[in-house]
């Protein structure tokens, strides 16, 4: 029988990379390029991995073309507008607007155009945009080519690794420990800095479909750094909100952008347009909007509801069925399987999962940032959907190139290589691998589906003070059960970390939740106790640090908008 963790590895680096995303792979080629020793480390393999792994769509951009709508001043009161209360318009000028057009100039030195076939950009209105902020793009194999361009700058990868730990020597950062998923190698990493970039926490509530893996977003995002950061003492932001989206009912996958940005309609069972009952924006109104409506027609009996996309041209709707399968190659099969490219159908939609992830898409949720990308704890920093300030294509290129150009100023002001504590390790080493060595136990399945059923139970789009503080007791009751999860092999010990991460994150979500009395972009943060947005007391930041007496503490932080 082979002992899984008997080959241990100690790997050094100036700048080590926790996530081989879209915001990781930018991050590592940034801190390459101002010339850092760096590490990649990714829980699967870099060339398919992440949010964008199947390929993606959509890149949001201004573009001064004269248009009033499409200036840097106008796209920063559209963030302001849409997502305020949790966008840090600092951060946002920095990690966004600072490096917009370099991000786009490396998507086309990748090999990847922005344009269409004809050598147009073209680009859609929706989510609330107050003009077509949406590019239109082929990105079926973008992320292999931002693999392509980390392999060219020879940069170090440990792809198949789950980061188990960070660690701290007096307060900084000193490095971190995982194991080799496929082989039970363990890795003992030190580095002078590192960003994490490992997107948000999936997993955590039921899907539509039943099936905890089909999901809008990559069920891989699991919370491990979440975890792991928050124990470490890192503070968090943004936490508190669930994201939701609109997909087609019995396929849980995005295309949402798509269909409303290229002029379908919100109908509900009366074939009625609802949307204006909700926004003024109708049909082109913020995501979060859009799903608070579906949800309300739903509850007053009018569903089901439907896209309605009957009135546009077969032009339009060749294009609208073809882009869909650029990062989900099944979904026009699929509608197409249900009738739904027949002349005259409507396509039957649902509210997705909820998800710990970002309240709009002008914004993240997760590790605090300040507008160098770092975190509270020095020599931590983070990109993309793992942070509190980024998310969507745009932010991750844009931001995670900014924190790896950070981090690699950071990395190159530390003399040395701070030190591990050998028990901490040690100890870490035992925790890893002892579901491996219990002859009985909880399989990891069963111990996150109980999870599921108590968030989205307690604190799904609708939660109070009652239900938040019933979710909370569940949640720790489930804590004496950890030690007896059980793996028979190393794909089942991934698992049952990644049920145990789900679970403290999703403890972290209801501590946050339960600070923000007010409701903020409903859905997404609906307390029915306190039903209206109180701009005067909550327009801001709720953070969240780990506190070794009552678990978690949360603290605001007001955040200045201009009037």
């Amino acid at each position: 029988m082979a002992i899984f963790g008997s080959d241990v590895h100690r790997v050094k680096a100036d700048v080590a990379v926790i996530g081989g995303g879209t915001a990781g792979l930018n991050t590592a080629i940034a801190a390459a390029e101002m010339g850092a020793d760096v590490l990649i480390v990714d829980k699967a393999h870099i060339q398919r991995s992440g949010a964008i792994a199947g390929g993606i769509d959509h890149f949001f951009a201004y573009l001064n073309t004269g248009e009033k709508w499409d200036t840097r001043d106008a796209y920063l009161a559209y963030v302001a507008k849409v997502a305020r209360g949790a966008a840090n318009m600092k951060i946002h000028e920095k990690v966004l607007c600072d490096e917009l057009v370099p991000a786009m100039e490396r998507i086309e030195r990748m090999g990847v155009s922005l344009r269409q076939p004809d050598g147009k950009i073209m680009r859609t209105q929706a989510l609330g945009q107050p003009g077509p902020y949406a590019i239109n793009f082929d990105g079926k194999f973008l992320k292999p080519k931002m693999a392509m361009a980390v392999k060219k700058k020879h940069i170090r990868v440990l792809n198949r690794v789950q980061v188990s730990n960070l660690y701290l020597h007096e307060g900084e950062f000193a490095g971190f420990s995982g194991y080799d998923v496929r082989n039970g190698d363990f890795y003992e990493i030190e580095a002078k800095a590192v960003v994490i970039a490992t997107g948000n926490t999936n997993r955590m509530f039921k899907s539509q479909t039943g099936n905890p893996f089909n999901l809008w977003y990559c069920p891989a995002n699991t919370g491990d750094l979440h975890r792991a950061a928050f124990d470490a003492g890192v503070e968090l932001a943004n936490v508190e909100y669930i994201r939701m989206t609109v997909v087609p009912k019995g396929f849980s996958a995005p295309g949402f952008n798509a269909f409303f940005g290229m002029g379908g309609k919100f109908v509900n069972g009366l074939g009625m347009e609802f949307m204006k009952n909700y926004h003024p924006m109708g049909d082109k109104a913020p995501r979060n909007m859009m799903v608070w409506g579906a949800l309300q027609e739903v509850r007053a009996g009018r569903g089901p509801i439907y896209i309605d996309v009957r009135h546009l041209s077969p032009k339009d709707l060749a294009h609208l069925f073809s882009t869909l399968g650029t990062d989900k190659d099944t979904l026009p099969e699929f509608l197409t399987a249900k009738g739904y490219s027949r002349e005259g159908a409507m396509i039957e939609m649902t509210v997705s999962e909820p998800m710990q992830a970002r309240p709009s898409e002008l914004c993240g949720s997760g590790i605090k940032i300040d507008e160098t990308c770092a975190s509270n704890v020095p020599g931590i920093f983070a990109a993309g959907d793992a942070s509190d300030q980024m998310g969507c294509l745009n932010m991750c290129v844009a931001g995670g190139y900014a924190a790896g150009k950070h981090a690699a100023r950071y990395a190159a002001t530390v003399n040395y290589n701070r030190p591990f504590k050998s028990k901490a390790l040690a100890d870490e080493h035992k925790r890893v691998f002892a579901p491996l060595m219990r002859k009985t136990g909880i399989a990891p399945g069963e111990f996150e589906n109980i999870v599921r059923i108590i968030t989205t139970d307690n604190f799904g789009p609708y939660k109070s003070e009652i239900s938040l503080t019933s979710a909370i007791a569940k949640l720790d009751a489930l804590d004496r059960y950890r030690d007896e999860l059980k793996a028979n092999n190393l794909h089942e010990l991934m698992r049952c970390h990644e049920a145990m991460n789900i679970q403290s994150v999703a403890k972290i979500v209801a501590h946050a939740a339960l600070a923000r009395k007010e409701s903020r972009f409903p859905p997404y943060h609906y307390r029915s106790d306190h039903p209206e947005t109180n701009d005067n007391d909550w327009c801001g930041l709720v953070v969240v640090r780990r506190d070794g007496a009552k678990g978690v503490a949360t603290r605001f932080e007001r955040l200045p908008y201009a009037a």
